[in-house]
């Protein structure tokens, strides 16, 4: 009951924050993305028209969501987890693998999100758009790739809070 109320009360990291701002990003993304599908199918149904270019911009806002959307995940622990295994294993040893995983992931992310930042370079160099509304592409892969570079902080955040903990 203690912990708790000591996490309320403690003042919430940058990294929270931008979380939160991340988050309620992702959330009007996809409320945009439901929009503009039902916005589409009624145009189609009723007037016959389609709206132009909506399949970009869904998938554009669907981008948006899953890059935003991926600090908030790692935070409530939404990943899939193999529990009725690690459940048996020991405290220690759940931590051990714990800080593995963490670790393991922190390195690919960190990769990922460095090589989509290279190839957002290149796509901005060469002056690639989309399709239909001749958007340009690579600030689509320059938000993801600032979403996976927040996930890469938040996998930092706890590596080192595991070792701050172990300190005390």
């Amino acid at each position: 009951m203690e912990a708790t109320k000591a996490a309320l009360q403690r003042k919430p990291s940058l990294l929270d924050r931008l979380e939160g701002v991340m988050r309620k990003i992702a959330a009007t993304c996809l409320m945009g993305m439901a929009l503009v599908t039902g916005a589409d199918v009624f145009m189609r149904g009723v007037f016959n028209t389609p709206i132009f270019g909506s399949e970009e911009i869904v998938s554009i806002l669907g981008i948006i969501v899953v890059g935003f959307a991926l600090p908030y995940a790692h935070y409530q622990k939404s990943h899939i987890g193999v529990e009725i295994l690690v459940r048996r294993l020991s405290r220690r040893t759940r931590e051990a693998l714990k800080l593995l995983t963490n670790s393991a992931t922190l390195a690919l992310v960190a990769i990922i999100t460095w090589r989509m930042f290279l190839y957002a370079q290149s796509q901005a160099e060469s002056g690639e758009v989309s399709m239909n509304l001749e958007l340009p592409e690579y600030l689509v892969i320059y938000v993801l790739s600032f979403g996976f570079c927040a996930y890469t902080l938040c996998l930092l955040a706890d590596i080192i809070k595991f070792f701050k903990k172990r300190e005390a």
